[in-house]
């Protein structure tokens, strides 16, 4: 499946955002999950060596990855998990 997806370093340099411009149902998604935080505003996960912040609006801010590819392969199989 093709969608829009946007990955760039953050301005702290710290993260990588990525935006799948898409809602996340934040509720369904902690289901899902194995998270560390979960509030109705987000969901901070470890997913492999990643750690990415997810939010309701289809942003993420994903940490511990070299470059932006890792970050969009993070991304992608996050949205794998969570659509099924």
């Amino acid at each position: 499946m093709s969608r829009k997806i946007s990955v760039s370093l953050c301005s702290g340099k710290t993260a990588f955002e990525v935006n799948v411009f898409t809602k996340i149902d934040l509720k369904r998604a902690g289901n899902i999950l194995k998270a560390k935080v979960i509030t109705p505003q987000i969901i901070i996960f470890d997913l492999g060596e990643a750690e990415v912040s997810l939010y309701p609006t289809g942003r993420m801010l994903v940490k511990r990855v070299k470059n932006e590819d890792d970050a969009l392969q993070v991304a992608e199989i996050l949205l794998e998990m969570i659509n099924q």
